[in-house]
């Protein structure tokens, strides 16, 4: 113990350490890697070698840092050895960069000069040291000259193969070609064939097991990169006799490196002799290696030609549905691409492999339709993977539900898959459900239009819990960024029932990202709605291709999507005549576009409460915004100036409204209103970030595509010094020379309805009066908006005086990235995602 305690001393009796700060990069390596310093120490400033070199020169490089390389492969400590290793490689592809020599000589000599290195650290007795060493010859292979490759790099792995009485040495030389193969073997299939091949065929047959172990990877990779005629012949040989090894573990490996071979040979050498060694190893007597053959079932089948499939291949494919948790998880896995690679016709063949399908399967088979028979024997799998008892597994069915779902058609769906994937979403455990619903709108794209209101009750549950301060958010955020896709496909009275409380809620998450995400889909679901109530024949898409304009991924137009939406339009058609013959019949004008602008009447005036005067402000509890005092213009209807009065008698009743209340009539306006509300509660709110979530959501409802970042660093930055030396004068100046330099893209525009509608007036004034909040981040989001308005909408940005001037303000504000925003933006936004 005594001689622990000296040869450890405490951390306290150690002389403090002082790194000085005016040191470079190459002189702090050189300083703090050196010997005598503590190892973890010399660990970390080893592993900065790289961004050492590159920040200097080459000849500081090869003057410097390779003589220091020198010295740490020969140090004592492991750890040491083991950095020094792992830095060898990613050094390689830095001191080429920096060569100019380079492309005349064929190849990098510094890389040479690694390989000597790496070769010294190859026989340390350390076995991380070596890995460490191998991988990082790999990485740096590529750059040798193919005579140092063929002379120098084939004689590092010749010095360790004839170490005969170390087998670690030997191992390591599997593994040196196994990854100098995977790394550059394809790019220099001339050393694969002369010198890598003859190697690994040789390490192949040797006496000790766990080096034949290793090489049947090496020939993997080797099938891939040497010509057919040896991948065919000794290649391919030499893999069966290692399939027929007498030690169980190296059969074992090459079971499980099955599909990865076939997908390197042709089809004949997979038809005629991969495959009969497919069902040798699956009938072995170790019982590890039949598990391992037959999880190489699906994998398989995903990548052979259809017509070569064998009937035992498919039956230990299904039968794995119903086996153990490692079979049942690949089969699981693998269904998706085994049904695409397959195709429908070759189904029919499962019929007698579906003997261990659970008795919960339900199986309504449809005599004479090949097809039919295939989508039916493809579910009695799918319903034994659901009915498994393993979590993981359930799991993995759910992940890939929505692909099933795609490819065996909408009437297979609804009367085969649908009782599934209603079982998954009831799932006892939530991570079934949560697997289910990472990928809903493609799911719910699928389904018939009346099973996919049943999907989404989980909705009700993906809030965090009381207490709770963030929950499982990155499944919130998943959620939120589907939501308008959601939308497009479901009926009025689903959208306005469950999919609505839900989206305001998420608009108030205690996560920023999911809060949002879930506005800027709530904004691309109103400018959808808004285009559906105006006719959706113009602006950024009506009706779904509206809703699902705020994703980053639109919704395919799936034909169960399109019969829903010819549906939902003849209904509304059918409604709105009979409306008016019963308006015609009582003497009253016909319900028209009049009644439309009445209802974006009082959606602005709903807005324009928003900006109701400093003392209502203040009664609500929060700040009240600049431009308070002033009551905003509206559309100059009467109905708009008296709508403030009735917006405020109506928010005490919202507040408490329940969540039934939503089933309102089918227009998109009538939603369209409880929308509007709820979002200006949340803009007169006193909290800054309920104010942002105001603003997401009317940047995505204005502007159809979100703006892309400035391309050019310079050109904000050139405009914000503007705007600070000259005012917004010269902001102005910068950003006439950017519209000029570069010409404005073709943005979706909004349609002269949408754009006209009082809603989106008066939500664009409340984003207005938010240029004078006193929260900087606030003031930014409104410059960011506004800015991107005046470029991607340029109608809508003139119908309104009072942007120009805020941008003027904002352009002038305390703040330099609110400044830079407005003064700078519409320049950077100019160009298309």
């Amino acid at each position: 113990m005594a001689e622990t305690e000296e040869a450890f001393p405490a951390e306290d009796s150690l002389p403090p350490q002082q790194v000085d700060e005016g040191l470079t990069p190459l002189q702090a390596v050189m300083e703090w890697a050196a010997e005598g310093n503590p190892p973890g120490q010399r660990v970390a400033y080893i592993l900065s070698i790289p961004a050492a070199a590159a920040e200097s020169s080459l000849d500081e490089a090869r003057n410097v840092l390779l003589p220091l390389l020198t010295q740490l492969a020969f140090d004592d400590h492991p750890d040491v050895k083991q950095a020094t290793a792992e830095v060898l490689g990613p050094l390689g592809p830095i001191l080429a960069g920096k060569d100019p020599e380079l492309g005349e000589a064929g190849g990098s000599a510094d890389a040479m000069d690694l390989l000597v290195l790496a070769h010294r650290l190859l026989q340390d007795a350390e076995r991380g040291v070596q890995e460490a060493a191998a991988s990082s010859v790999a990485m740096f292979a590529g750059l040798l000259t193919a005579g140092h490759r063929r002379d120098h790099l084939s004689a590092v792995v010749d010095a360790l193969m004839h170490n005969y009485d170390d087998e670690q040495m030997q191992e390591c030389a599997v593994d040196l070609l196994t990854k100098v193969v995977a790394a550059a073997g394809a790019a220099n299939p001339g050393w694969c064939e002369e010198c890598a091949l003859p190697r690994m065929l040789r390490l192949a047959m040797h006496r000790d097991y766990s080096i034949r172990v290793h090489a049947v990877a090496g020939l993997v990779q080797l099938a891939g990169c040497v010509p057919e005629e040896e991948r065919t012949g000794a290649l391919l040989s030499s893999f069966a006799d290692l399939c027929a090894d007498q030690v169980w573990s190296v059969r074992q490996d090459c079971a499980g490196e099955l599909a990865a071979l076939a997908a390197r040979l042709p089809r004949q050498a997979v038809r005629d002799r991969l495959l009969p060694l497919w069902q040798a190893l699956a009938g072995d007597v170790s019982a590890w290696v039949q598990a391992a053959a037959r999880r190489q079932a699906g994998p398989l089948l995903a990548s052979i030609h259809p017509d070569d499939c064998t009937q035992e291949l498919l039956d230990a494919f299904v039968e794995a549905a119903a086996g153990p948790a490692t079979l049942t998880e690949a089969c699981a896995h693998f269904l998706p691409s085994v049904l695409h690679s397959l195709g429908m016709q070759r189904w029919p063949q499962l019929r007698r492999a579906s003997r261990h399908a659970a008795p919960r399967i339900l199986f309504t088979p449809l005599a004479g339709a090949a097809e039919r028979r295939l989508a039916c024997r493809a579910v009695e799998a799918v319903s034994a993977l659901a009915a498994s008892g393993y979590i993981s597994v359930r799991v993995a069915l759910a992940e890939s539900m929505h692909h099933l779902a795609a490819m065996v058609g909408q009437e297979a769906v609804e009367a085969d898959l649908l009782p599934v994937i209603q079982a998954l979403s009831a799932d006892e455990h939530q991570a079934v459900s949560d697997a289910l619903a990472v990928n809903i709108r493609s799911l719910l794209a699928t389904l018939p239009p009346p099973a996919r209101l049943g999907q989404l009750g989980f909705l009700a549950r993906m809030h965090p819990e009381t207490g709770s301060s963030c929950g499982q958010w990155r499944m919130r955020l998943l959620i939120a960024e589907q939501l308008a896709g959601i939308a497009a496909l479901l009926e009025q009275q689903g959208l306005a029932e469950v999919l609505l409380p839900a989206t305001l809620r998420l608009c108030e998450d205690p996560v920023a990202a999911v809060r949002e995400a879930a506005a800027q889909q709530l904004g691309a679901m109103v400018g959808g709605l808004l285009a559906q109530a105006h006719g959706g024949g113009d602006g950024a898409g009506g009706g779904e291709q509206a809703a699902a304009g705020g994703q980053g991924e639109a919704p395919e137009a799936s034909p169960a999507g399109q019969l829903a939406a010819q549906e939902q339009q003849q209904q509304q058609q059918q409604q709105q005549q009979q409306q008016q013959q019963e308006q015609q019949a009582g003497g009253s004008p016909p319900a028209s576009a009049e009644k439309v602008e009445k209802q974006g009447g009082e959606g602005t005036a709903a807005a324009a409460a928003a900006q109701a005067p400093a003392d209502q402000g203040a009664a609500a509890g929060g700040p009240a915004p600049a431009g308070a005092t002033e009551q905003l213009p509206q559309d100059g209807t009467e109905e708009a100036a008296a709508a403030p009065k009735q917006a405020e008698q109506q928010q005490p009743e919202q507040q408490e409204e329940p969540a039934a209340a939503w089933a309102g009539p089918s227009n998109p306006a009538a939603v369209v209103q409880q929308i509007v509300r709820h979002m200006v509660e949340l803009q007169r709110s006193g909290g800054h970030r309920a104010r942002q979530t105001y603003l997401a959501f009317v940047s995505a409802l204005l502007l159809p595509q979100a703006p892309p970042p400035p391309p050019d660093a310079a050109t904000p930055a050139g405009a914000a010094g503007a705007a600070a030396a000259s005012g917004t004068e010269a902001a102005a100046a910068q950003g006439d020379a950017a519209h000029a330099a570069h010409p404005a893209p073709g943005w979706p525009q909004l349609g002269e309805g949408v754009a006209s509608n009082g809603i989106v007036q008066g939500l664009l004034e409340g984003a207005v009066a938010l240029a004078a909040d006193p929260v900087p981040n606030v003031r930014l989001a409104v410059a960011r908006l506004l800015a991107a308005l005046r470029v991607q909408q340029p109608r809508l940005a003139a119908v309104s005086p009072k942007v120009a001037e805020a941008l003027a303000s904002l352009a002038a504000d305390a703040d330099r990235d609110v400044q830079a925003a407005a003064a700078a933006a519409p320049a950077g936004e100019l160009n298309p995602p």
